[in-house]
């Protein structure tokens, strides 16, 4: 029977000899194999015992059942130092009261759950989580930007409500988070980013950005060698919210018609359709509108040459500037990176969609505090 809980338990260099219930949990006696250890300053190996302290230390729960350890903690006097030293064990990291396996499960719960849920849970405080939690963070690798040929830079508000945005920096081909930034300013960016090695950053190809003013300076100052592209999702955004001013300046207030009228006609029902045509017809000038913005999204779905694009947008902008005045003036200022959309076709949808899950892990957790917790988090949960 004891054999069989020390295979279940699977703990190098381990056996069971007991068991016990302590407060709620079943606490398994561990016996050490190894008649001694190597020294950590030397390496040499002893097996003269100074002293053994049983430590109780908590594991994953068994068969339903919360876990605790109880580990000899060995100390051997090493001949070639001439001192003390304390077995170093395969399960269990130095100072710590949590196998590595049960901290590295707390960790990656944290990444889908809330620490309050957590702590519950395990009937741990929620600072004994989130110290687990920094642990194990302290010990991942940093990101890994070694593939990264076409990178995704956008701000999102750390706390709804206020303007304290933060910059987040992501991998278009792999989907994933790389970076995040204290703030969107250009200083912060350029500090932040420029702790990349230059060869990593050399190897970037194509930043898809917004129309944000400091954004190419930053780009041009860290990826040199990157092209930049104004991403096509804001561009359609600029020119639905001036269609949507026409909606109001028209005086068309049918229910859900902001929704029709904004949503590509490619995607709308049989029914939205028919809607469609009876939110039109109430205004020529919408109707004009509406279908230069169409117009516009078509451009985008077809095109594949830069030059191609760009002459048809030309095109688009003298028929489109007395419905979309800010819009137009927009897009003239800042064509040529709009235009680069059509090198690759790259875009911010993949941010997009990131940001929709960072909302979701600000709400899981009530929200940050501290902006190190925020970045960690974030990161974890996207590596």
């Amino acid at each position: 029977m004891i054999s069989s809980i020390s295979q279940l338990l699977n703990l190098q260099g381990a056996t069971v000899k007991g068991c016990s219930e302590v407060e709620g949990f079943i606490c398994i006696h561990l016996e050490i194999t190894a008649s001694g250890a190597s020294c950590p300053h030397c390496g040499k190996y002893s097996e003269e015992l100074h002293q053994d302290r049983p430590v109780l230390i908590r594991d994953l729960p068994t068969f339903g059942q919360k876990v605790l350890l109880k580990v000899p903690r060995r100390q051997f006097y090493c001949h070639s130092c001439q001192g003390y030293f304390t077995e170093q064990l395969e399960f269990l990291n130095p100072h710590r009261h949590h196998t590595k396996r049960y901290e590295e499960n707390i960790y990656h719960r944290i990444c889908s759950s809330t620490i309050e849920q957590i702590s519950r849970d395990e009937n741990l405080s929620a600072d004994e989580i989130q110290g687990i939690f920094d642990y194990v963070w302290s010990q991942q690798q940093p990101k890994n930007w070694s593939e990264a040929k076409r990178v995704s830079i956008d701000e999102i508000a750390m706390h709804k409500g206020h303007k304290d945005f933060i910059g987040v920096v992501s991998d278009i081909d792999a989907r994933t988070l790389l970076e995040v930034v204290p703030s969107n300013s250009q200083e912060d960016m350029t500090e932040t980013l420029s702790q990349q090695p230059i060869e990593v950053r050399k190897q970037v190809e194509e930043v898809s950005v917004d129309m944000w003013g400091g954004y190419p300076k930053v780009i041009e100052e860290i990826f040199p060698n990157a092209t930049i592209v104004y991403d096509r999702f804001h561009v359609i955004k600029r020119v639905n919210d001036e269609l949507n001013k026409i909606r109001k300046e028209e005086g068309i207030t049918d229910r859900g018609s902001k929704f029709i009228l904004l949503k590509n006609y490619v995607d709308l029902s049989d029914e939205q359709e028919e809607k469609l045509i009876v939110i039109l017809s109430q205004s020529e000038t919408l109707a004009k509108a509406y279908i230069l913005k169409e117009e516009l999204r078509e451009i985008y779905e077809t095109l594949y040459n830069v030059e191609e694009g760009k002459s048809e947008i030309e095109k688009w902008l003298d028929k489109a500037q007395s419905f979309y005045h800010e819009a137009t003036q927009t897009i003239r200022k800042h064509l040529q990176g709009i235009c680069n959309y059509f090198i690759s076709r790259a875009t911010s949808g993949v941010m997009e969609g990131i940001n929709n899950r960072i909302q979701l892990i600000k709400r899981q957790a009530y929200g940050f505090v501290n902006f190190n917790n925020f970045r960690s988090r974030l990161l974890a949960c996207f590596s």
